[in-house]
This record gives structure tokens, sequence and C-alpha cells, in this order.
């Protein structure tokens, strides 16, 4: 009973602790608990000595060999006359890998309070690439890697239609990326298990998953049940219920974690259930369904064969034009437009693709913005609104230092949106975005 007493004191004092009422407490907390991770950390390593002194030295100890004393292996490439050195595209792979993972991680990570890196950076990226493709026709000597220097470059092409840009060839192109923001996605549905099961073994009751129940047991909304769902289907059937949840659009998946942390679900059976869902089965159906969307021949092309038909039945039917077929390609343009608010260049890219001797001038913001507006006039529109927002020494042409300043910290690159704010979501793109993306997003 005193027990019971003195816990019951102790989470009355964790729970009134925060940044803001107590941060010095709440500081010093945070310190013991990162040297305590660290102390660990090293425990980790002292017990893995094989592991350390037979792969991570030499590896170490080669790349710094091979970087003081062969720093050819380290070349950048030149797009079009060589790939860069052995080196280096190590070295890009690795970077390319540890950005989307950390993507994934972010998206999901906090709870339910995770950054949409999947609506900001991956799936406009998918649409790049699928318009590029269509641009080149072909998929042969494309690089489609988030952080390659020589990222969706035609010229590197055969830029004619040999018969590669294939449905299945463009998942493929994008499944890599898709696979990696998945994996980093698992990775952060980690925190909720672990917590759980420290408490569990702890011999304790794990605080946010008994709330959760608690509240969710008192409410009759459709996302309360769909949490004691999936806490119930998690315990029933185990590896195979944890796979099919991952591999959802289920925004209560915080709650299987905390299930499987609280009924000691190994770590390894949970982790790739979750990675087998999320980075296999999911993000396998989401590359589909937006290179679908995204390819205008492909869409058209099931429209055509599946709604077209339907279209002429209800026209019959009815006695009235039924265009289903017509309204889906109207609202696909109205997405596209969405995504390509966050397509994004580097400064230098964005200079020499668009830009002349003098910056970007008129023409070359008309061109950059050409998929924001219907005709010249439109999109001379956008075009003099940007010049007005960021031409600060008014000569009519955006230079490198007037660019500077909206280059994003996480990227390095420039967002269209981040160019011109003002181009806004109409009512309609607000009405069909949450349908068509966030329910394949969650």
């Amino acid at each position: 009973m005193e027990e019971e007493r003195l816990r019951a004191e102790l989470k009355a004092q964790r729970d009134k602790m925060g940044i803001f009422s107590t941060p010095g407490k709440t500081a010093y907390n945070l310190g013991l608990v990162v040297m305590d991770g660290l102390r660990a950390l090293g425990l980790f390593f002292s017990a893995q000595r094989v592991v350390l002194t037979v792969v991570i030295l030499p590896l170490l100890i080669t790349w710094l060999g091979t970087r003081a004393f062969h720093p050819e292996a380290y070349m950048a490439p030149v797009c079009g006359e060589s790939p860069g050195g052995v080196g280096w595209q190590v070295e890009w792979a690795l970077e390319e890998a540890l950005w989307w993972i950390t993507l994934g991680v972010l998206s999901s990570v906090g709870f339910g309070t995770g950054l949409h890196s999947g609506l900001m950076f991956l799936f406009p990226h998918v649409m790049n690439v699928v318009l590029t493709v269509e641009s080149c026709q072909t998929v042969t000597g494309l690089f489609s890697s988030y952080t390659h220097p020589c990222k969706l470059d035609c010229a590197l092409t055969p830029n004619v239609d040999d018969g590669s840009a294939t449905f299945l060839a463009i998942v493929g192109k994008v499944w890599p990326q898709c696979f990696l923001w998945g994996f980093g996605t698992a990775v952060g549905e980690l925190p909720p298990y672990l917590v759980s099961k420290a408490a569990r073994l702890a011999g304790q009751k794990s605080g946010d998953f008994e709330s959760e129940i608690s509240a969710a047991r008192s409410s009759n909304d459709v996302f309360s049940r769909l949490k004691l769902w999936t806490m119930d289907f998690t315990e029933k059937h185990g590896f195979i219920g944890v796979l099919l949840l991952a591999g959802w659009p289920n925004a209560a998946f915080d709650m299987c974690g905390m299930c499987c942390g609280y009924l000691l679900m190994p770590f390894w059976t949970f982790f790739t259930a979750v990675v087998a869902g999320k980075a296999v089965l999911k993000v396998s159906g989401q590359a589909c369904f937006f290179v679908a969307l995204f390819g205008k021949s492909f869409f058209e092309t099931v429209l055509t064969t599946a709604v077209r038909p339907i279209d002429a039945v209800l026209t019959t039917t009815l006695g009235t034009p039924i265009s289903i077929a017509d309204f889906g390609i109207k609202k696909r343009l109205d997405i596209l437009a969405e995504f390509k608010k966050q397509s994004r260049f580097a400064p230098h890219v964005m200079l020499s693709k668009f830009g002349s001797h003098k910056g970007i001038e008129l023409h070359g913001l008309r061109k950059l913005f050409h998929d924001f507006a219907e005709d010249v006039k439109g999109r001379t529109a956008v075009a003099k609104r940007v010049l007005h927002l960021w031409d600060k020494n008014k000569d009519g042409a955006l230079q490198m230092h007037e660019l500077e300043h909206l280059v994003s910290n996480t990227d390095g690159q420039i967002s269209l949106g981040a160019l011109d704010a003002a181009v806004s979501s109409t009512p309609a793109v607000k009405l069909v975005r949450p349908i068509c993306m966030h329910a394949t997003v969650l």
C-alpha cells in the first residue's frame, strides 16, 4: 500500500514537470537521461568488441586513409562525363539513405505529432521523377536520387522513346527512396513500444498506455473505437497483426506500439513486422498510387478504359452529359499544382536553368511558374509578384544574394512555395487533397 502511494506521489510530481514550469529540473533530468544513454552506448560497444575491432575500426581507418592518400576517389561526378570516384559514390549513397530515413523518422515519431515529410518531400520528388520520365520518354541513364548532383537531367538520357518508360520501371526508379522513407517511419514507431515495454519490465503500469486506453473506453468517436480495435487485433494476432496494421493507413498505430510493448512482444518480432508493413507493403502501394496519379498517360488510359464507358452509360440513362473522367483529370491537375509548389531547386541550379547572366528575369520566372497559371497573362502576374517580393535592388532580375535567404536549412534548396507564398490552394484542392493524399500518408 505504501509503495502504491509513493508511486502515485512520484507520478504526480512528474506530471507537473515541464520545460516551462520547471526548466531547471527538466534540463537536469534531461542531462541524466543523456548521460545514462551514453553510458549504455559505451557498455554496448564494449560488449561488441569483435564488431568494433573487425568491422568498425577497419572501415574508419580505410575511410581516413583513402581520404588522405587517394583524394581522387572522392572526386564529385561531372554530369555526362564521369560518374565520380568510388569513395564519393559510397558517401553519396550513405547521405541519400540518411536523408530519407531521417525524414521518415520525423514523419512518425512523436506520438502522432510528426512532420508530414511525405507530403513535403517524398511525394513531390515522386512527381518530379514521373514528369521528368514523361519528358525524357525513357528511364535509361536517368538519375532519380534526391541528393545526386545530376538528378533528373534528360541530357544524360537517349531522350528518345526506347520503350523503357513503363509503369513498373518508373515505380522502380522511386521505390528505393520510398523504402528508405518507410524504414524511417518504422524506426519512428519505436518510442511508444520501448516506453511501454520498459514500464512493464519495471513492474509498473505504462502511464501513456493506461491513459490512452482509459480515454478511448470513455469515448464513442470513431478514432477511439479504432484505438480499441487496434489493441485487440494486436493482442490476438501478434506478428501478423502488427504487419497488417503497419501495412495500411492506420492513424492509431501508436496504440499498436504501446500494446506490443505492454505485452512484452520481442523487439525483433515487433520491428521486423513494422518494417515489412511500413517500408514494403504500405510504401509500395503509395509509390504505385502516386506514379499512376502523376503519370498523365497511365492516368488517362485508366480513365479511358474504365471511366469513359461509365460516363456513356450515365449520359444515356440520365439524358444529360456526364463526364466523371473529365472531372478526374481536372482534379488531378489541381493536385499536381499543389505538389509542384513543393518542387525544390538548389539556388545555382535554379539560376542556371531559368536565368541569364543578369539573373532570373521576368521570362525566366514565367517559365519557372509555367504550371501555376493557364495563360501567359496569369504566368506574367505570378512572375511580377515574385520580382516585386524579392528583387531588392530593383534591376529586374533575381541574383544569388537575393535568393540565399530563401534556402531551406533542411536540404539547402528553395521551394516554389517559398518564392511565391501567394500561390494558394483553391477550395476544390482543399476538398480533394485530404481525400486523395492524407489517407495514403498516415
